[in-house]
């Protein structure tokens, strides 16, 4: 059998056909809708052009309640809160249709592709457009049910504070992580320490690539921000293992060895040398492996 599987970004939409034996073979992408009908439509034509699809895995950025049926908040992409996203999907498109937040569905994809035969806790940290994540505890996706109130999603990591008087973040708090470790927050960084805007991440990347003093420095202060959330995410969870990915995860190179060396100083004293951290080997790719994983646990 076969899956439709989408990571919706505020970006972009990254979508692959993946089989019940984990085998992708389809992988691209297109860009963000502008509304709920627009990426509704997308999802149809993307299942008439495919064949043998016996149904939809869905990752979006927000908090979903699966029970419900209910997305009550996705900050980048306000199009579809309070909406019955399974729902209006369902209307047009007649397989079944699993949908969870795209960070879970990314530590799903990861785990248990890379890691459920080596550790029971782990944590995927995601660095593009925002921050997200998800988490896996004694082996299992981290999530909430409340009862009646629905199944809600959580690990909201880029939505831990780490300057309480900083950047203002779209979820109307200041000092997200988001805003620092985000594809904007690293600009704006850039744009504080060089007095020059990078127009994009590209040309901010050829900079560094170049050695550009402003770029490096932009990196060093990036990972004291990403060491600051991360030693935040040790000190609640105390995961066996993190992972970076995300669009950002690409340029490691420039920041990861310095982030490691950094939360070694910021994290609780007991857990120091008890966990590990790593690139993720799934890169972009993990959020729609996880949307595979769901319809495995789900379709019946």
């Amino acid at each position: 059998m076969y899956f439709l599987c989408l990571d919706i970004g505020a970006t972009n939409v990254k979508y692959a056909i993946i089989s019940d034996k984990l085998e992708m073979t389809a992988f691209n992408k297109f860009n963000t809708p502008n509304s709920l009908d627009n990426l509704i439509n997308k999802i149809c034509s993307l299942v008439e052009e495919s064949e043998d699809l016996s149904a939809v895995g869905i990752g979006i950025p927000g908090v979903y309640d699966s029970k419900n049926d209910y997305l009550i908040y996705a900050p980048n992409i306000l199009f579809v809160n309070g909406k019955k996203i399974r729902s209006a999907i369902q209307d047009k498109i007649k397989l079944p249709i699993f949908i969870e937040n795209d960070g879970n569905l990314a530590a799903l994809g990861e785990y248990h592709t890379d890691e459920n035969s080596v550790v029971s806790n782990f944590v995927l940290l995601t660095l593009g457009t925002g921050v997200g994540g998800g988490a896996i505890i004694n082996g299992k996706l981290f999530t909430t049910s409340r009862g009646d109130k629905g199944n809600i999603t959580t690990f909201e990591a880029g939505h831990i504070s780490i300057d309480y008087n900083g950047r203002m973040c779209g979820c109307g708090r200041k000092g997200c992580l988001e805003t620092y470790c985000g594809i904007s927050g690293i600009l704006k960084t850039y744009e504080e320490i060089s007095g020059k805007k990078a127009k994009n991440l590209d040309q901010f990347i050829n900079l560094a690539y170049k050695k550009d003093r402003h770029a490096l420095d932009t990196f060093e202060r990036y990972s004291e921000y990403l060491s600051e959330g991360v030693a935040s995410l040790v000190n609640i969870l105390l995961p066996e293992k993190i992972k970076i990915g995300g669009g950002l995860s690409y340029y490691h190179e420039f920041f990861f060895e310095n982030t490691v060396n950094k939360l070694n100083t910021k994290v609780y004293p007991a857990y120091r040398g008890r966990f590990q951290m790593e690139i993720a080997k799934l890169n972009n790719k993990a959020g729609v492996y996880g949307a595979a994983i769901l319809c495995l646990e789900n379709w019946r």
